[in-house]
């Protein structure tokens, strides 16, 4: 059963992977998705089109070496944001800590 954020990703070969779709990004009037494949962690991304409703839409290859590196630059930016939200949640617990040791 796939979340809500993955995808089945099939490849020429017909193998499919599960992937979890990291985020989307518009950019140019072309809508981006970035996703990891759940059984390598490698990072890709390709150019979404939309269909005629919400669950159909077609994927298509990103072709130029101008969208890759605007994509590594959100991506880079992507993971900038986790690593500091991670540092901020590590911070409220060490204060959550040393709250409690002072209250006793």
């Amino acid at each position: 059963m796939l979340k809500d954020n993955q995808m089945v990703v099939t490849n020429a070969n017909g193998d499919e992977s599960v992937c979890e779709i990291l985020f989307t990004h518009e950019h140019n009037g072309k809508n981006y998705v970035v996703f990891e494949f759940l059984d390598s962690h490698e990072v890709s991304a390709a150019i979404y089109t939309p269909g005629a409703s919400d669950d159909e839409g077609t994927f298509s290859d990103i072709e130029t070496d101008l969208e890759w590196e605007m994509l590594d630059q959100v991506l880079q930016e992507y993971f900038d944001q986790l690593e500091n939200e991670a540092d901020e949640d590590e911070e409220d617990e060490e204060d959550e800590e040393e709250d409690v040791l002072e209250q006793n």
